[in-house]
C-alpha cells in the first residue's frame, strides 16, 4: 500500500503573497515556493514570524521564481534548521541571491531579526540550479522540472510526476508572465492531461492593455510630469518585471514622444537586471541580443544608479525624473521612503505597476484614500495616483485562459491560490469554462489528499 499523497496550503492562499505549499509523496516532504507575506506591515510581519512547520523536516524547496513572495522565507528556514536542497532555475538562482541580500539589509535597517545577510549565504550554498526541461528525482516515485513561466527573469511553472510509473501528474503554475514581452520568453507548459493543478494569477480577473497602447499611457503620465517638474515614483522590485516598463521609456525617449528623462534605480547593491540578464541569454526572447550593443532591453542612455553607501542622494533628486524603488506595496523600504517625501506634493506622480495586497498602503491609494500612514507619520495624497498593470508581469484572465489551454488536458482537479478573493472568483470561472469540474479555493493551513 503506498503512502498517502498530500498538499497543505501554508501561504498563497486567500492573499497573493507568502506562497508555500507543502507536497508530501513518495516518503518525501517538499515546498513549492517558500515566499514572504507582503503589505500591511503589522499583518506581515506577525505572519511571516509564524514558522507553520519544521523546517528540519523538509527535504527540498523548489522555487518557481526569485521575487519575494515566492523565494524570500528560504534564508530564514535555513535559519530554522532546513538543511537540503533548494531547486530553482539557475537565473532565479542567481536573482534571489541579489533580492534575499536586499531583503536582508533592509531587515537590519529596521532591526527586524527575521533573518540575516549570514542565513542568505547559507541558503544559497544550498541552492542549486536546475535547468528548464530536465527532469529530476527526488525519490524513487517523485520526479519534477521546471518549465517556462514567462513572468520575470528564470521563472517557471513546475512540474511533478508521483505514484508508480510517474502515474499523477502535477503542474504548479508559479507566476503566469503576459505573451508577447520583448524581454523575456513567452509561458510553454508541457501539454498533455493533468491530474492536478494549482494555479494562480493577482490580475485574473483584468483584462490588461497592450503592450504599445500601455507606452502610449506612458508617454502622457511622463509629459504631464514634465510640464509640473514632478518625480515619477515607481515601487517595484527592481530586478523583475519592471525591466519592461524601462524599457517602454527607452524607446519613447529615442522615438522622439517624450524629452529626456533620468531614470534611478533605487537599491541597496550595485547589480542590475541588466547585469543578470547578460549572465542567463537563455532566459531571453531574443537571446542573440544579449551581447549586442546597448540596445533594447540593454540600453542604459537614462538610467542612473544611487551611489553605494549614500541613501541620502535620493532626496536630493528633484525632477523631472523617474526613480524606481523596492518594495513594491509602498509599506516598507525605499518606495515607503519616497513616497513619504512625495506623496503630498501635487508635482510628483506614483505609478503602481505589481499587485497591491489587500490592505497595503498601495492599495489604499489605488482605492482613493486621502492619506496614508507612512513611518508612522499620516502623510495627505495629493500626488496623481497612476496604476499600470500592463507592466506588472503577471497575465490576466484572458492570458491565464490561453495558458491552461495550452497544457492540452484535460485538467482534473484545480487549486486557485495567488490572489484576492476578486482574482480567485474569476479564476475559478475561467476554469470550470474551460471544462474543470474539480475546482477548490483552499485557506490558509488546509491539507487535500491526492
Amino acid at each position: 500500500m503506498s503512502a498517502p499523497r498530500t498538499l497543505t496550503f501554508f501561504g498563497g492562499a486567500a492573499t497573493a503573497t507568502g506562497s508555500m505549499i507543502l507536497l508530501e509523496a513518495a516518503g518525501a516532504r517538499v515546498l513549492l515556493d517558500a515566499g514572504l507575506f507582503q503589505g500591511n506591515v503589522a499583518q506581515a510581519e506577525e505572519k511571516n514570524r509564524e514558522l507553520p512547520l519544521d523546517p528540519g523536516k523538509v527535504d527540498a524547496i523548489l522555487l518557481s521564481a526569485a521575487g519575494l513572495a515566492a523565494s524570500g522565507r528560504t534564508p530564514q528556514l535555513v535559519r530554522h534548521g532546513f538543511h537540503g536542497p533548494v531547486y530553482a532555475t539557475p537565473a532565479t538562482r542567481d536573482c534571489a541571491a541579489v533580492l534575499l541580500a536586499h531583503t536582508a539589509l533592509e531587515l537590519a535597517t529596521h532591526g527586524h531579526q527575521l533573518y540575516g545577510l549570514q542565513d542568505v549565504f547559507a541558503s544559497q550554498q544550498l541552492t542549486v540550479g536546475q535547468p528548464y526541461h530536465r527532469a529530476l528525482h527526488l525519490r524513487r516515485n517523485l520526479v519534477f522540472e521546471f518549465t517556462e513561466a514567462g513572468h520575470t527573469l528564470g521563472s517557471a511553472s513546475i512540474e511533478l510526476r508521483t505514484g508508480e510509473g510517474g502515474s499523477h501528474r502535477m503542474v504548479y503554475s508559479g507566476s503566469v508572465g503576459r505573451p508577447g514581452s520583448a524581454i523575456f520568453r513567452d509561458a510553454a507548459p508541457n501539454p498533455g492531461e493533468v491530474d492536478t493543478l494549482i494555479i494562480g494569477s493577482p490580475f485574473a480577473h483584468l483584462r490588461h492593455p497592450t503592450f504599445s497602447d500601455a507606452q502610449q499611457r506612458i508617454a502622457t503620465i511622463i509629459n504631464e510630469s514634465v510640464a509640473r517638474g514632478g518625480l515619477i515614483i515607481v515601487p517595484a522590485t527592481t530586478i523583475g518585471p519592471v525591466q519592461e516598463f524601462v524599457r517602454a521609456v527607452q524607446q519613447l525617449w529615442h522615438a522622439g514622444n517624450i524629452p529626456e528623462i533620468p531614470i534611478w534605480m533605487d537599491i541597496p547593491t550595485p547589480v542590475s537586471l541588466t547585469t543578470m540578464l547578460r549572465l542567463h541569454p537563455e532566459t531571453i526572447a531574443a537571446n542573440e541580443d544579449a551581447y549586442a550593443t546597448e540596445a533594447g532591453a540593454f540600453d542604459r542612455s537614462l538610467l542612473h544608479y544611487l551611489p553605494q553607501g549614500n541613501p541620502d542622494f535620493a532626496d536630493t533628486i528633484e525632477g523631472p525624473a523617474i526613480i524606481v524603488a523596492p518594495n513594491e506595496t509602498c509599506d516598507s523600504g525605499r518606495s515607503a521612503h519616497h513616497l513619504r517625501r512625495c506623496l503630498g506634493d501635487a508635482r510628483h506622480t506614483i505609478i503602481f505597476a505589481s499587485f497591491q495586497e489587500d490592505g497595503s498602503v498601495g492599495r489604499l491609494l489605488e482605492d482613493g484614500a486621502e492619506s496614508v500612514e507612512l513611518g508612522g507619520a499620516i502623510v495627505e495624497r495629493k500626488a496623481t495616483i497612476e496604476t499600470m498593470t500592463a507592466y506588472s508581469g503577471y497575465a490576466d484572465g484572458e492570458e491565464m485562459r490561453a495558458w491552461i489551454r495550452a497544457l492540452g488536458g484535460p485538467v482534473k482537479r484545480a487549486f486557485v491560490v495567488q490572489g484576492d478573493d476578486l482574482a480567485v472568483a474569476m479564476m475559478v470561472t475561467i476554469l470550470r469554462e474551460e471544462g474543470v469540474r474539480d475546482v477548490i479555493v483552499p485557506r490558509k493551513g488546509e491539507s487535500f489528499p491526492f
